[in-house]
């Protein structure tokens, strides 16, 4: 058990590429959020919000994400900036969603205006599909399919070990019932950090919430 890096177990914990499926890598940032992602390409966090509520799966890329993303963060399958390190906003904001990331993507030119970015040779429109490797850093053009994390096979097995030897109670970080829901399906014994704030995504509740705290 010592023997294995934490790390690498939490890579197992998110969704991951199908290693079958042909990619097309055009860059390569920091590994900031493991996991993988993929989905039509937008540019700020309003639109991220607005296309997932029709359903669309979308990766928002930023220059920097600020707190005023979150939402638009929130919404997307993944996020894909220009600077930043591991302890970015993006980064560190990502890794507490559970959300892919790449970040410092420092050959990533970002046009807002004409709503569109460069990669290398890449030019990738709003409305694009694209795909990130958060544990490897990785872009790809297009869509490509990802596999569901399960709780079977060797990595069923190491974490039965573990449980044999542990001595604290494995509580998650969850601030919605689905992010309960997940953590409850992979082990944990109860919620020990919940953050209220994460709770008003939902609808215009973030709207009332700033109107009580200006009054």
């Amino acid at each position: 058990l010592m023997r294995v890096d934490p790390k690498q177990l939490d890579q197992l914990l998110h969704p991951n590429f199908d290693p079958k499926q042909k990619k097309e890598c055009v860059g390569k940032g920091l590994p900031a959020s493991p996991g993988g992602a993929t989905g039509k390409v937008v540019f700020n966090a309003d639109d991220a919000e607005d296309w997932a509520k029709k359903g669309e799966k979308v990766i928002l890329v930023r220059i920097e994400t600020s707190p005023e993303d979150i939402g638009g963060m929130n919404a997307a399958q993944g996020i894909l900036t220009a600077r930043g390190g591991m302890t970015s906003h993006a980064a560190v904001v990502a890794r507490g969603m559970g959300k892919c990331c790449v970040a410092g993507v420092s050959d990533l030119q970002i046009d807002y205006k004409s709503k569109r970015f460069t990669l290398g040779k890449a030019i990738v429109n709003e409305g694009d599909y694209i795909s990130l490797d958060g544990s490897k850093g990785e872009i790809y053009l297009g869509k490509v399919d990802t596999i569901e994390p399960e709780l079977s096979g060797d990595f069923g097995k190491l974490m039965k070990w573990a449980d044999s030897a542990r001595k604290l109670l494995v509580r998650t970080n969850a601030d919605t019932p689905h992010d309960a829901k997940v953590a409850r399906k992979f082990g944990a014994e109860g919620i020990g950090l919940c953050r209220t704030e994460h709770m008003f995504f939902e609808g215009d509740l973030i709207v009332a919430v700033r109107e009580m705290i200006l009054a």
